[in-house]
């Protein structure tokens, strides 16, 4: 992990008590969508908590960051962990603190761009004493997870996907629809998303198209993590699309759904 020198920077909430306005649909040739009913309940988006990778990170974290150097006695040991490079304490900020686990997290100053809308605004690090044995009272701290993500909205059982406009189908001004393609992060051995896409919220107002969009794990299986297809998958729309942006709300900050610029695979 290099030296990051960017300082944390305040994320811009999108509230979670949005009013659903629209439905979705699929693309011609695949099933429908399938929207939240009494088997598939929508979630209760909390507005306290975002997701990093798996990880909760509070609101607060991010709005208003305290840097790594004011980590508490307990956990400040974190620092001088086995496998914790060397890095600048007071950019970094708290993510998680507890006396046996640490999670911090650096705002990149370019966004990493891995493709098909999957865009990583931070580096993040957890340090753990539940890597290894410890004796009693001196806990061995050493880093158990390091990665890039962007934070998202928890959505239960649902997971935020990667979504692009799909190429093939750019919308106009007079679109009715948004041709989208939806790529599954989490590891499904290199399995698409048909039929298990759901609209979570869609939002449309004068300026803006806002989206927050589920992909809903197959469970019940182990799964390689070689990257996975994107889906074609369509939002229909209450009115012509106009010169309003088409937002991806379940990121945070909200961020505009542009044309995909490369593949996962």
């Amino acid at each position: 992990m290099g030296k990051l020198l960017t300082p944390a920077a305040r994320v811009t909430m999108v509230s979670g008590a949005l009013m659903l306005l629209g439905t979705g649909c699929a693309s011609p040739g695949q099933p429908p969508a399938s929207l939240p009913s009494t088997a598939s309940p929508t979630p209760e988006i909390r507005s306290d908590v975002v997701l990093c990778q798996g990880n909760e990170v509070s609101v607060q974290a991010l709005n208003n960051p305290r840097p790594a150097s004011e980590l508490g006695p307990e956990a400040a040991p974190a620092l001088a962990g086995r496998n914790v490079e060397q890095f600048d304490p007071g950019t970094w900020l708290i993510a998680q603190e507890r006396g046996d686990r640490v999670m911090l997290m650096n705002k990149l100053a370019v966004p990493r761009d891995d493709g098909y809308g999957d865009v990583r605004d931070y580096m993040y690090i957890v340090i753990s004493t539940d890597s290894m044995a410890s004796e009693p009272g001196k806990p061995v701290w050493a880093v158990v997870e390091s990665s890039a993500c962007t934070p998202t909205l928890d959505l239960g059982e649902l997971r935020a996907g990667a979504v692009t406009l799909d190429p093939a189908l750019p919308p106009t001004p007079e679109s009715d629809r948004v041709d989208l393609l939806v790529t599954e992060i989490d590891c499904n051995s290199g399995q698409n998303t048909e039929g298990r896409v759901e609209v979570v919220k869609l939002i449309e107002t004068e300026s803006a198209v806002e989206l927050v969009l589920g992909v809903r794990p197959p469970g019940g299986q182990s799964a390689t993590c070689q990257g996975n297809p994107a889906t074609p998958f369509t939002i229909d729309l209450e009115r012509p699309l106009g010169d309003r942006t088409v937002l991806n709300a379940a990121v945070l900050p909200t961020r505009e759904i542009a044309p995909a610029s490369g593949r996962l695979l």
